[in-house]
């Protein structure tokens, strides 16, 4: 858990320098804030559900598979409904919101998806 913890802070912060490289010096006329509030929201829930996959991982790994689903299933609906709800209320800003929350969602889920394969790997 402490490497993936290690892991995805630096992801988030070389995300984080990125973005505002991009944004102060590419296309700063389309800068938003909401970059940082995506890194922390996709930080936090990428970290609580790895570690929840990592206690059910340890109780059962016939169930494991089910539970990834099922996980990866309310994580993908709790990411709809931040977007919506984001999109709703920052109508201005939604076009740039959307494409750095799909970087943003790729990113995380190379680093969570290549982190469960190593652990599985490993366990068998």
């Amino acid at each position: 858990m402490k490497r993936f913890v290690l892991r995805s802070s630096m992801l988030t912060a070389i995300l984080l320098i990125a973005g505002y490289l991009v944004y102060r010096w590419v296309i700063p006329e389309f800068y938003s804030h909401c970059i940082l509030y995506i890194l922390i929201f996709f930080f936090l829930i990428t970290n609580i559900l790895h570690y929840l996959l990592l206690k059910i991982k340890d109780k059962s790994i016939r169930k494991f598979p089910t539970y990834f689903m099922g996980i990866n299933f309310v994580k993908m609906l709790v990411y709809l409904a931040f977007a919506v709800i984001v999109i709703i209320f920052h109508k201005p800003h939604a076009r740039i919101f959307l494409i750095n929350f799909l970087i943003i969602y790729i990113t995380f889920s190379v680093l969570e998806v290549s982190e469960i394969a190593r652990i599985m790997k490993r366990k068998n």
